[in-house]
């Protein structure tokens, strides 16, 4: 096996476990987004403020971890596919070294940087800076 395929195969087993890592996380945080519940007899009011918090942490946190979920499972197809360490902009060869930082991005470098330049021109735009 060379030494191009070993690397593929090690990258789709991290994705592998990071996904599997994700969704035990995500089961966790389930319950932690359910209402909280007003109960002034058995809490104060800054408690009931600190658990809205953690509710609105556990939030964010779920909702990034999905994005991540969905990020993997993207990458995971590209794999299936044969399509995998190519830039889904420029199908440009992803560099070792990035795909080692982040085995589910979809961009090389170059093509990321551009990107996050155009949506950061596109924000001043909008809001007139």
């Amino acid at each position: 096996m060379s030494a191009n395929v070993q690397s593929l195969d090690e990258f789709f087993s991290m994705l592998v476990e990071e996904q599997r890592d994700i969704r035990i996380t995500l089961a966790s945080l389930e319950g932690s987004g359910q209402p909280v519940a007003l109960d002034q007899t058995t809490q104060g009011r800054v408690s009931r403020i600190d658990a809205i918090s953690q509710q609105h942490m556990a939030k964010a946190g779920s909702t990034r971890l999905s994005i991540q979920l969905d990020r993997i499972k993207a990458a995971l197809e590209r794999y299936a596919a044969g399509r995998y360490s190519v830039c889904c902009r420029c199908e440009l060869e992803i560099e070792h070294g990035r795909l080692m930082a982040d085995p589910a991005t979809p961009f090389c470098l170059e093509c990321s940087q551009e990107l996050a330049e155009a949506k950061q021109l596109d924000m001043r735009r909008n809001t007139g800076r």
